[in-house]
């Protein structure tokens, strides 16, 4: 499968409405850069301690295969992209931290052609008032 740097943005803000496994999963594959074959291990590992400690009643076949990390990475992406389709909030953010950097150039650009025009000293303050708060919103959108 080719990786897709963008599910860990999408994960980030839409992950809480994957089930726990997917989320997992997606985490190990995305985040720890993690092959199917490792997840398979790691996954099989985490339910054969549960099994033993007794939190998890002993069932046959209890594992699951690559395939299986698969299917549940591809179905968790597809929700993912559904819900980006829907909300768009990645997208919104990214348009908005384009237009905060444009506003951030004009700003300086203003602040430089008010000190080089020798403007009142409260134009200049304005222009470099207005790129902090433009940063300030920048550092916002980026959390």
């Amino acid at each position: 499968m080719a990786v897709n740097p963008e599910f860990t943005v999408l994960l980030d803000v839409y992950g809480n409405i994957l089930t726990q496994k997917e989320r997992s999963m997606l985490d190990y594959y995305y985040n720890d850069d993690l092959s199917l074959r490792e997840i398979s291990d790691n996954e099989n590992a985490e339910r054969r301690e549960r099994r033993d400690s007794g939190e998890q009643p002993i069932r046959e076949n209890d594992t699951i295969t690559r395939q299986g990390v698969r299917d549940t990475i591809k179905r968790a992406e597809a929700k993912l992209l559904a819900m980006e389709e829907k909300l768009g909030l990645v997208r919104k953010n990214r348009e908005m931290l384009e237009l905060v950097a444009e506003i951030r150039k004009n700003a300086e650009k203003a602040a430089v052609r008010a000190y080089q025009s020798r403007a009142p000293k409260e134009i200049i303050t304005a222009a470099s008032d207005i790129d902090t708060l433009a940063e300030k919103l920048e550092e916002y959108l980026q959390q």
